[in-house]
């Protein structure tokens, strides 16, 4: 079809380090805890560990950012920023079980994180590239079920699709290489190691040609 499968490295080691650190506040607030001393900084550990997830987890999101779409992935961001406002609410309340509730807390979000990147890893997909010119113009008859943003050539992305039967994200956005026009399609939603079935999003770039 056209289509040339490209390379995509993930790059997680600045990811896995943040999460890695973010385990030792964590670790630090529970020996707090057991030998009730300096108990004032527990939130200021509890605080450190979340942002250091939370800079591990954008870390991995930022370098493909149609996982956000993906419903196991957004639903526990969501669970997860919803975590942090029970965490600052409960941080203001005169629970004498306050310690122990914020523990509870910060582990279920670090569940959250830890299970988002795992899922991320495991559906991270893969991209193709298609030669492409100026004169050239994205239409139904060569998208049918897509979500066309933009008819003719852009940086952005052109056209979105998900679909039930794959569970999986397609994305198409254009790209500029050597003064070479090219789009580029990338899947989220299947092993990267296994080969997608493109004909399965109903791509036929020479309709209408």
């Amino acid at each position: 079809m056209g289509w040339r499968r490209i390379e995509f490295k993930p790059a997680l080691s600045p990811a896995l380090f943040l999460y890695s650190w973010s385990l030792i506040p964590i670790a630090i607030s529970i020996l707090m805890l057991c030998f009730s001393k300096y108990n004032e900084y527990l939130f200021h550990a509890f605080v450190s560990a979340i942002l250091l997830q939370s800079m591990a987890l954008y870390l991995v999101i930022s370098k493909r950012k149609m996982s956000l779409q993906y419903d196991s992935i957004r639903n526990r961001v969501l669970l997860g920023i919803g975590i942090i406002i029970l965490l600052i609410v409960v941080q203001y309340s005169q629970n004498k079980l306050l310690p122990i509730i914020q523990i509870v807390l910060t582990i279920a979000f670090s569940y959250c994180t830890l299970s988002s990147i795992q899922i991320y890893v495991n559906n991270i997909g893969s991209s193709y590239e298609h030669p492409w010119s100026s004169q050239e113009k994205l239409s139904e008859e060569k998208l049918s079920n897509w979500t066309i943003q933009s008819y003719i050539f852009s940086n952005h992305v052109m056209a979105t699709r998900k679909s039930t039967e794959t569970e999986s994200i397609a994305w198409i956005s254009g790209q500029m290489e050597n003064e070479q026009l090219k789009l580029v399609l990338d899947i989220f939603g299947h092993n990267p190691k296994d080969e997608f079935d493109i004909s399965s999003l109903q791509i036929d770039l020479q309709a209408n040609d």
